[in-house]
């Protein structure tokens, strides 16, 4: 009877563990945030859209992650306590920017969607995609991943999911190379659509998990001009074995 009653404890036990509790799958839902003000018709509007995270320890270090990561997009210089204070700051300079120059053309925006991309037994990928116009001469946009430890809910840096950089870095090449259809005996440096540092090919900024996907993304200016867009690399999960964590 007592090795009846050990093995029913060994099996809770077991049940319990932080491997097993690292399968499940983190609960979040969808919060909106959006203001605007207008003006004979023109208008500052502010939309953000972002995945929050049940409350947990775990669920808590990532909404707060998430959160710093929005702010991000209002002013760089400045610390906000929240979306509502942030989207303040931006029409009130709208508003003012009005008053100043009343004939200026053109809508204020800051537009931001955040959504969950990825979940495996180790890592959350959650993506940002942002389009913002505050005057100048086009709009701006970028997309943008943060990879988080679905164990302990940190915020990995690239070395952290990045297990080989010099084999991800030589794949990243080889598909750039593909999206652009740089012919045979040029070099990428020597493609003047480029900008490449004297450090030579590098990768972007903006890296994460879509599906079964490692995406890899070039913003406009991280690599070329605006008229080049987006450099939206994909490369398989199942060919980076060693190369990334999944």
């Amino acid at each position: 009877m007592k090795s009846f009653y050990y093995l029913l404890l060994l099996i809770a036990l077991g049940c319990s563990s932080p491997g097993n509790e690292s399968k499940k799958e983190l609960v979040f839902h969808t919060t909106e945030f959006s203001a605007e003000s207008c003006e004979d018709e023109k208008c500052a509007k502010v939309f953000v859209s972002y995945p929050v995270a049940a409350e947990t320890e775990v669920g808590k270090r990532i909404n707060d992650e998430v959160m710093n990561h929005l702010m991000v997009y209002f002013r760089q210089d400045t610390v906000f306590a929240d979306l509502k204070t942030a989207s303040d700051d931006f029409i009130q300079s709208y508003e003012e920017f009005k008053k100043d120059f009343p004939d200026a053309p053109g809508e204020w925006f800051n537009t931001i969607n955040a959504t969950k991309t990825y979940e495996s037994d180790s890592l959350v990928s959650i993506e940002f995609s942002s389009s913002d116009f505050s005057g100048g001469a086009h709009p701006n946009s970028s997309v943008n991943y943060l990879i988080f430890s679905k164990t302990k809910g940190e915020l990995l840096s690239k070395d952290q999911f990045i297990l080989d950089q010099d084999k991800l870095l030589e794949k990243t090449r080889i598909a750039f190379r593909e999206f652009h259809d740089i012919p045979m005996g040029v070099t990428i440096a020597e493609d003047d659509r480029f900008f490449i540092p004297e450090t030579g090919f590098f990768l972007p900024s903006a890296m994460g998990y879509e599906g079964d996907t490692f995406y890899l993304t070039y913003n406009p200016y991280e690599i070329g001009p605006y008229a080049l867009g987006y450099t939206d690399l994909e490369i398989p999960l199942s060919e980076l074995n060693g190369i990334v964590r999944k």
